[in-house]
């Protein structure tokens, strides 16, 4: 699974496709950046996923003759999951989080990731990947405010089942948990993949998933390992 771009293209694009609006608008306010977002060591840790780093995704684009800049963050995790027939353990299991700015002109919103649905989300996410297919929605859970330190917002996932390539080569059926969430002027986005197998109990793997997102760390005081995107 490329995992660095399952959920980039939540943020890369995400000013362009309703931005059009801006050139009668813009004034000084051409610089829109979102504050890094990450999982405490410890719920990572616990959780069982590796840090794979942050990736900064700066966004430039020209309106009516002016710059307008949007810096968003896409931070991920790994699991090594053992799947039966694969001969050995596979990165099947995705925790990533993006935090895009919320681009507001003479208060109006810019950004569609704060207007889009979860289920539109989805699909936007299915179209950019070519190794994800998903199919129903089987239902969601919610993580309370009062759950997660270091957000002022609750999380509220929704499940889907589906089918991910792994490694370019093997196809397994999978869950895809995504949420949207508010958050000191950004909106964040919280996607968990994992195996769809008798051998990996689907309430084990949102265990985790709830693990990491009540460990969400998001703020300008966030500490990140920042990575090349080619990486």
């Amino acid at each position: 699974m490329n995992r660095r771009r399952f959920v980039a293209a939540a943020a890369a694009g995400a000013v362009g496709a309703s931005a059009g609006c801006l050139s009668d608008l813009i004034d000084d306010a051409t610089t829109f950046e979102a504050s890094p977002i990450r999982v405490s060591e410890d719920a990572a840790g616990e959780a069982g996923y590796e840090y794979q780093g942050t990736e900064e995704l700066v966004e430039e684009r020209e309106f009516a003759g002016e710059s307008v800049e949007v810096t968003n963050y896409l931070t991920d995790y790994t699991r090594m999951i053992e799947l039966p027939g694969l001969g050995s353990e596979q990165e099947a299991g995705v925790f990533a989080l993006v935090s895009t700015p919320q681009v507001s002109v003479a208060g109006e919103e810019f950004n569609p990731v704060g207007e889009m649905s979860k289920a539109e989300l989805v699909e936007y996410l299915q179209g950019q990947y070519e190794g994800l297919e998903v199919g129903d929605n089987i239902g969601g859970r919610a993580i309370t405010k009062d759950e997660i330190d270091g957000l002022n917002a609750a999380v509220r996932f929704d499940t889907w089942e589906g089918s991910a390539t792994l490694q370019g080569e093997t196809e397994v059926d999978v869950y895809v948990d995504v949420a949207r969430a508010e958050d000191g002027g950004d909106h964040l986005v919280v996607v968990a993949v994992y195996p769809d197998d008798e051998n990996v109990p689907m309430e084990s793997e949102q265990d985790r998933a709830d693990t990491m997102t009540a460990g969400i760390q998001h703020g300008d005081d966030v500490d990140v390992e920042l990575k090349n995107g080619d990486e």
